[in-house]
Formats: structure tokens, C-alpha cells, sequence
């Protein structure tokens, strides 16, 4: 897998975290059977700041089949603060469904060395035009092991309780 990857993800990922922020501010909805989901990210000790969180429902927590009570888990998402502490939503409402999940993590920053490598190119192109915002102008690079960005390799897993998770800690290492 290519360790570097494009802009566009980066910003299609702050989009969406964005976008869930936004509808939980304008939203007064309630999705029945939300409970609390807080918690901690640390990468090697210390607070993981402005990382991506995912919770999938686990395939061995229902075998893949829908849950007989009409109350079936669905996909939180979450985004850590500076602190590294997050708080999860299901479609812009606070809280998610009790029962296991498999978690990914994602934090991208900026590849500076792709970044100069791609100005230099404009710059000796006497025709060359100043790169827009929308142009891939530098890529991005994971911040921690890519492992954790896909559900198939994570080994994360966190288990809501009935009445909600607020201390789960999730502990990333190389």
C-alpha cells in the first residue's frame, strides 16, 4: 500500500467529520437506543489530536444479520480534540448503539518533501500557472500505522455497554 496519500482524502475525511459536526449543532433528533460513547485515543503514550475514529458494528456480534429487536447497531463516528478525547455520533447525534465494534483510526498530515518537490516543478515551467486550492499540490502521509485506518487489520475493538462507555481508551503503538 502507498505510504503517501493524495490531499483529496484529507480533505474528503474533514469533510465528512465537518459535515457530522454541523447537522449535531442543527439537529434536536433522537435515534432510539444511543447511548453514550466517550473516550481517549493515545499513539505511543500520548493524546492522539484531530484523528478520524470509526466504529463498525462487528460481523461476530450479530453473525451479519439484523437484530431481532428492530434496534440494530449502526456505524459511529467521532473525531478526537486536542486532548486526544473524543465523543462518538451516529448520524449527527450523540451516542451509539450498545454491542461490539471494530474501531479504525486515520490522522494524515501533510508530506512537506512532496510539497517543495511539486512547487519546484511550477516554478522552473516559465508557462507553469500558480497551483490552486482544488490541485494536488502536496500529498499526505498516515501519521500512524496505516494498519489502523482499515477495519480488516485494526485488532481495535471497543464494547458499548448497555448504559453507555464513557472512559473507553484506545491505545495505538507502532
Amino acid at each position: 500500500m502507498n505510504k503517501s496519500l493524495t490531499l483529496r482524502r484529507l480533505l474528503a475525511s474533514a469533510l465528512v467529520v465537518a459535515l457530522v459536526a454541523v447537522a449535531d449543532g442543527c439537529r434536536s433528533r433522537k435515534i432510539p437506543g444511543l447511548v453514550p460513547l466517550e473516550g481517549t485515543v493515545t499513539y505511543e503514550g500520548l493524546p492522539l489530536a484531530w484523528a478520524t475514529l470509526t466504529f463498525a458494528p462487528s460481523p461476530s456480534e450479530s453473525g451479519g444479520k439484523p437484530d431481532p429487536s428492530g434496534s440494530s447497531q449502526r456505524v459511529a463516528t467521532a473525531m478526537t480534540d486536542a486532548d486526544g478525547r473524543f465523543v462518538a455520533s451516529v448520524l449527527g447525534v450523540k451516542g451509539a448503539n450498545p454491542g461490539k465494534y471494530v474501531v479504525t483510526v486515520e490522522k494524515y498530515i501533510p508530506n512537506e518533501d512532496s510539497a517543495v518537490e511539486n512547487w519546484e516543478k511550477f516554478r522552473q515551467n516559465p508557462g507553469a500557472h500558480e497551483p490552486k486550492p482544488e490541485e494536488e499540490v502536496f500529498d499526505v502521509v498516515s501519521a500512524i500505522p496505516l494498519k489502523y485506518s482499515d477495519k480488516k487489520t485494526s485488532e481495535l475493538e471497543v464494547t458499548v455497554e448497555a448504559k453507555g462507555s464513557k472512559d473507553v481508551v484506545i491505545e495505538l503503538s507502532k
